[in-house]
C-alpha cells in the first residue's frame, strides 16, 4: 500500500508527477493547505514538521521533503537518476538548483507580489529579482541543453517543472525566456506531468 499527501502545491505535484512517470499505484489523500489541514494530529504524526507533501509506503517510515521523496522513488525503481557517477553527480547539482533556489524564490516572490496583506515595492522587487536570477542561469543551461540535467529527462527537471507553471507568482512570462518556454512545453506534454498535475482531484490553491 502506498499513500501520497498532498495538494495543489508545486512541491506536492513534484512527488505526484514521479509517482505517475514511475507507473506506481497509489493513494492520493488531499491535505488542504489553506485549510491548515496540513497541522492536523494524522498529519503531524507523519512529518512533524506539519508540512505536505508525504508519501508513505509499507515497510518504511513515512517519507517527507519533496526532494528525498524523488531521489528515494529514483533510486527504488531505477528512473531518472543516472547510475554513472559523473551524470548521478550532475542531475543532483540542477535537481538542488530546484530545491534550494527555484522553489523557496518563487515562493517568496509571491508572498511579496499577490499574498502579503501588505506589498511593500522593496520587498516585491528583490524578490522578483531573485527569480529572475535563477530563469538566467536556467535559461542558459537549457539554449544547450534539452533538459537541465543534459540529455536525458531527470528528477531535476520533475523538480523544477511545477515551480515554473507558477511563473506568474513571479509576474514573469515565459515568453521572455525561449529556451526554457521550449523545456517547459516539452515537459508539459508528457502524460504522466499532465495526470500528475492533476493529483489529487480537485485540489486548487484559491
Amino acid at each position: 500500500m502506498r499513500r501520497f499527501y498532498g495538494w495543489a502545491t508545486p512541491n506536492s505535484q513534484r512527488v505526484s508527477i514521479m509517482l505517475e512517470e514511475c507507473g506506481l499505484t497509489y493513494e492520493a489523500i488531499g491535505v488542504n493547505i489553506r485549510a491548515r489541514e496540513q497541522f492536523a494530529p494524522a498529519i503531524v504524526a507523519l512529518n512533524p514538521y506539519g508540512k505536505i507533501p508525504i508519501l508513505v509506503e509499507d515497510g518504511l517510515p513515512p517519507l517527507f521533503e519533496s526532494g528525498a521523496i524523488l531521489i528515494h522513488l529514483a533510486e527504488t525503481h531505477g528512473r531518472f537518476l543516472p547510475r554513472d557517477p559523473a551524470a548521478r553527480a550532475q542531475t543532483l547539482a540542477w535537481l538542488m538548483v530546484a530545491l534550494t533556489s527555484l522553489g523557496p524564490m518563487t515562493g517568496q516572490a509571491h508572498h511579496w507580489t499577490d499574498l502579503a496583506p501588505e506589498k511593500p515595492e522593496a520587498a516585491r522587487r528583490h524578490t522578483v529579482g531573485l527569480v529572475e536570477r535563477v530563469y538566467r542561469l536556467l535559461e542558459g543551461r537549457l539554449t544547450y541543453q534539452p533538459h537541465l540535467a543534459g540529455a536525458d529527462y531527470s528528477i531535476a527537471d520533475i523538480a523544477a517543472y511545477p515551480w515554473i507553471a507558477r511563473h506568474a507568482w513571479a509576474t514573469l512570462s515565459l515568453d521572455d525566456w525561449p529556451a526554457i518556454a521550449r523545456w517547459f512545453a516539452q515537459v508539459g506534454a508528457r502524460p504522466a506531468v499532465l495526470r500528475g498535475m492533476q493529483v489529487p482531484a480537485g485540489a486548487r490553491l484559491d
